[in-house]
């Protein structure tokens, strides 16, 4: 029996109270099989009897000891956390049940096996050096990627700074805290604090509230007309968006808008590309789909580099391929790891997001509706 487990946090609701275990355990335990939690064989365990107050009498065709977590999964996941008593007979067992966990998210979307002539996975991409939202965690990589791209932006205003975020800067934060643009086109004009797409830019005014004339004093005796900072968000190869650092333009003579805003966006995203490629470990050694759903995967690697080499990360990107289809490349977290009995590495990954090339997700969902409608 090969153990795995798991790696992204699952919500539930716990119910421990004697008074509600019963009931629980009466309806959706007893008479029903369920599977041993922990390993990637399904080890089959039918309850037999529920006894008061909190006992289970099981079949189970292994043998069991100690605590254990027994789970079957209805619309959601539901756990039963206990502890073997006694062997009463053959293969029969008591169990002292001590909670039971029920998952607060249904399961959305159903799962289909897979087999290697009709969908494979390959191009398997992951960090070589962790990047998270830690400010005190980033690569020398990143750092001279900055530094570089400060002197192809110097001609853009006055004063060009291109960082990581730091603690201590009320504005870099509120841009690293909010992913939006911070952008001044007229320091000594009040209209200027409120932003005509609050969805991608701070509303400076809202924040600064009755401190805004202080602020634009201030910009008047610096002699600063203009100011924009575009954070740099990091995309990793699991999904997430990381707030890594900005760009941030003052100008003493012309006003800065919205083309201005609109380029160092697409250059920032330029630049995030690069740094992404520059700390990527890329593999092209085509693995196996055991299953796949609109929101998942589940993955097993037989290559010794590729076994060694993921089993440490939080996520990765790939390219799905199915049958006569051009590629999708999908970012993912990994939700649980282990080994089979061939000691083959098996993950399980949430898909966390899709490459920007026009159509990506809708061409992957459109696949997994289609076996949906799969008699």
């Amino acid at each position: 029996m090969n153990v795995f487990k798991e790696r992204a946090e699952r919500k539930y609701q716990v119910i421990q109270d004697a008074a509600k275990l019963g009931p629980m355990l009466k309806q959706y335990a007893t008479g029903k099989v369920f599977f041993i939690k922990g390993f990637y064989d399904k080890i089959e365990v039918k309850i037999l009897e529920f006894k008061e107050p909190n006992l289970l009498i099981v079949d189970s065709l292994r043998e069991i000891e100690g605590p254990i977590v027994l789970y079957h999964t209805f619309n959601k996941q539901l756990e039963v956390h206990a502890e073997v008593v006694e062997k009463v007979v053959n293969s029969q067992y008591k169990l002292a049940v001590a909670k039971v966990r029920i998952a607060t998210n249904e399961r959305r979307a159903p799962r289909h096996k897979m087999s290697s002539d009709i969908v494979v996975i390959n191009n398997i991409r992951a960090a070589r050096n962790t990047i998270n939202a830690s400010l005190f965690n980033v690569p020398t990589s990143v750092k001279i990627h900055l530094e570089k791209f400060q002197q192809r932006l110097k001609d853009f205003a006055d004063e060009v700074k291109v960082k990581i975020f730091e603690k201590g800067d009320e504005k870099t934060e509120l841009v690293r805290k909010t992913h939006k643009i911070l952008m001044l086109t007229d320091t000594q004009d009040l209209m200027s604090y409120i932003p005509e797409d609050p969805n991608g830019f701070v509303d400076y005014r809202e924040h600064l509230n009755t401190e805004i004339g202080t602020v634009m004093e201030d910009y008047k005796k610096k002699k600063i007309i203009s100011e924009m900072i575009v954070p740099i968000i990091y995309l990793g190869h699991d999904g997430e968006s990381v707030p890594l650092g900005y760009i941030q333009l003052l100008s003493h003579e012309k006003k800065l808008g919205m083309d201005t805003a609109l380029e160092l966006k697409m250059l920032a995203f330029e630049m995030v590309d690069q740094m992404r490629d520059s700390n990527t470990m890329l593999i092209n050694k085509r693995q196996s789909v055991g299953d796949i759903s609109r929101g998942g995967l589940r993955l097993v690697f037989t290559d010794p580099e590729l076994k060694k080499f993921l089993v440490h990360q939080k996520g990765f990107s790939f390219d799905v391929i199915f049958k006569l289809q051009q590629p999708i490349t999908v970012f993912s977290e990994i939700a649980w790891s282990g080994y089979t009995n061939e000691q083959d590495l098996a993950i399980g990954v949430s898909i966390k997001g899709f490459s920007s090339r026009k159509g990506e997700a809708d061409r992957y969902h459109q696949y997994i509706d289609g076996l949906n409608k799969t008699p």
